[in-house]
């Protein structure tokens, strides 16, 4: 599948570009997309930052860094840098402290149980007065998606942001599934 079709699967759930556009995202900006997955967030996001911004896809999972990679190279991109890592490991990232306008964390949550470390990661990479977004799955049946005790409760991440000091600047719905948070480091 390419991600041209990833992305039209993905809009059956949320409008990836409305959702970057609502989050601020502009022109000549630097994007962290942590758990990039198929990519969808990542070609979405090179878009709008244009030649001028640059888009970091961070993934654990090399395959993934791999798709990405043979994306980029099919659609001649030279400002989207992959980097392997674990976002659990504070620190573990190259990008370095203070640097990103945006650390965008999109359906990646639910597949953690060290939430506070991943948001203490973001809240690293981010410039002061940046943004962290969150879209992930609402904690409520759905016919499909994660199981619902996989799911993060939007109470939890604000508990774990306002005792990270970061402040909700924004919320709101990512689509029939899917909840949004921005918050400001």
């Amino acid at each position: 599948m390419t991600s041209q079709e990833q992305t039209i699967e993905v809009s059956k759930f949320f409008n990836p570009d409305q959702i970057l556009k609502d989050i601020g995202i502009e022109e000549g900006m630097i994007i962290a997309d942590f758990g990039a997955g198929n990519g969808y967030m990542t070609f979405s996001a090179v878009l709008l930052v244009g030649s001028k911004g640059t888009v970091y896809a961070l993934d654990v999972k090399k395959s993934v860094i791999s798709h990405i990679r043979a994306e980029i190279k099919a659609r001649s991109i030279s400002n989207i840098k992959l980097i392997w890592t674990n976002l659990e490991i504070f620190g573990a990232n190259p990008i370095q402290d203070n640097s990103v306008d945006v650390v965008l964390i999109v359906n990646t949550l639910f597949q953690s149980r060290k939430h506070k470390q991943m948001l203490m990661e973001a809240k690293r990479v981010a410039k002061p007065g940046g943004l962290i977004a969150i879209v992930d799955w609402k904690k409520e049946s759905a016919p499909f998606g994660p199981p619902v005790d996989e799911r993060v409760s939007i109470e939890k991440i604000k508990q774990i942001s306002y005792d990270m000091e970061l402040n909700k600047i924004k919320e709101f719905s990512a689509g029939k599934y899917h909840f949004g948070m921005v918050f400001k480091k």
